[in-house]
């Protein structure tokens, strides 16, 4: 027996799983093929993608791919000074590298042999120096000695060219270590005569004092106490030594001059210094005496 179906009980066309006739695979008018899976626009047809369009570039991932590209450039520069010798430290974070330049330009040939020759000439100057200075200074302390002594009479020279510190005649520059002695004043007393005065007054005094600054000090003291600081500081017979300036040493002695107050100094020697300015005079010799003058004339007082 066979079963009728009503017409409107069959599936229709495209639902029973396979292609009904006349439903064959439709293209897009232009002939182009559809995209297989592309959605359904409206009517049954499928969307079509242009073959010629560019894919959009992302600008993060090209920022992305920059610092990676200068990572590898800083890599590369670390190999290199790591084998080179230079220490090494943390890398830079992504982006805070520069590009490279070009390596420096190399000086031409002639620059660099005269940078060379004026390093080797600088070298050679100073290497030369030091043996100079090295040399005298070897020579002075295995050769050298004390320097020569002026002689007395000059001493002072270059003080009293142009400069007026001591008395400009024989009876004034004794008259003035005896005023020194009277006010106190050892510096200005001991200044008055040349080294080696100084020691031999300070020799023949010794019973006052080590040296002549020493002297000077204790024989103030007894004339202060005695108070007869005018009279040492002027004897009584000090006028009768000549004012008159020589130029030939004057010696001069203390027991003719008449000395109150405080002991006699003993026997001077003055003499001109040269080339001083009016012709000063300054004690270039001394002579001891006997205490208080015994058996020594009293006259004449210069020789």
């Amino acid at each position: 027996m066979m079963e009728v179906v009503a017409d409107n009980e069959h599936p229709p066309p495209g639902q029973s799983g396979r292609p009904a006739p006349g439903d064959a695979e439709r293209t897009p008018p232009s002939g182009t093929p559809a995209v297989p899976g592309g959605p359904a626009t409206s009517g049954g047809e499928l969307s079509v993608r242009p073959p010629n369009e560019p894919t959009a570039i992302d600008p993060e991932a090209v920022r992305q791919f920059q610092q990676f590209q200068q990572f590898q450039q800083f890599q590369e520069l670390m190999r290199q000074q790591k084998e080179q010798g230079f220490p090494q430290g943390d890398p830079p974070p992504p982006g805070y590298l520069q590009p490279w330049g070009p390596p420096p330009k190399r000086r031409p040939a002639w620059q660099r042999a005269l940078r060379s020759l004026g390093g080797k000439l600088a070298t050679a100057l100073i290497v030369a120096a030091l043996l100079v200075v090295g040399g005298y200074l070897a020579v002075d302390y295995f050769l050298g000695g004390p320097p020569d002594q002026p002689k007395a009479s000059e001493v002072g020279g270059q003080k009293t060219k142009n400069t007026l510190l001591f008395e400009t005649n024989p009876r004034a520059a004794v008259q003035k270590i005896y005023d020194d002695v009277a006010q106190g004043e050892p510096g200005s007393a001991c200044k008055r005569f040349t080294p080696q005065a100084r020691a031999q007054f300070a020799d023949h005094l010794h019973r006052y004092g080590a040296s002549c600054e020493d002297i000077v000090a204790a024989i103030h003291t007894g004339v202060d106490e005695k108070n007869m600081k005018n009279e040492y500081a002027n004897p009584s017979k000090l006028f009768s030594i000549s004012p008159e300036p020589s130029d030939e040493p004057v010696t001069i002695s203390s027991c003719a001059l008449g000395v109150a107050g405080g002991p006699p100094l003993g026997k001077f020697t003055v003499d001109k210094i040269p080339g001083s300015q009016e012709g000063q005079y300054i004690v270039t010799a001394h002579q001891a005496e006997p205490d208080g003058c015994a058996g020594v004339p009293t006259a004449p007082a210069t020789s």
